[in-house]
């Protein structure tokens, strides 16, 4: 329950909300500085979201799958749309960055050399050896805070 001084268990002080977007510079920060997110594709005509670990590499968001497998199949040549957000649970405060582009295979031998400097070793096994990559056609973000009042 919420003292007296505490509006839905944020303080008073803090009862100014304000959603702001991010700049793209901002967004793209934010996915330097990460390395999960959660990738959304179409699998046989359904929205799924999948977590993975990624870089960000060249404008682009990359990130590593099983080749054959059901996330392999559904970024060849698809669009998709990449999350990732932060939470302060505590002042009920985040922000989300999404990205939105034509996923594709990396498959270019020199655009697979290219990738030998990214830090990039899947969480899920060894057996990851397809290269997916996200361009930043669309990035966006927004920011919810709580300004002192």
């Amino acid at each position: 329950m919420p003292r007296e001084h505490e509006v839905h268990g944020v303080p008073d002080h803090f009862e100014s909300i304000h959603l702001e977007p991010l700049s793209r510079d901002e967004c793209i920060l934010r996915l330097q500085a990460h390395g999960v997110g959660r990738i959304a594709v179409t699998v046989r005509g359904r929205p799924l979201i999948y977590p993975v670990n990624y870089a960000v590499h060249e404008d682009a968001i990359v990130f590593r799958t099983r080749s054959g497998g059901e996330l392999d199949s559904a970024t060849d040549d698809a669009v998709a749309a990449f999350e990732i957000d932060g939470t302060d649970i505590l002042y009920h405060e985040g922000w989300c960055v999404l990205v939105v582009g034509r996923a594709s295979h990396v498959s270019n031998p020199t655009d697979l050399a290219g990738l030998n400097d990214v830090r990039l070793s899947p969480w899920a096994g060894e057996d990851r050896d397809s290269f997916v990559r996200i361009p930043f056609d669309e990035v966006s973000g927004r920011h919810i805070h709580h300004r002192a009042t």
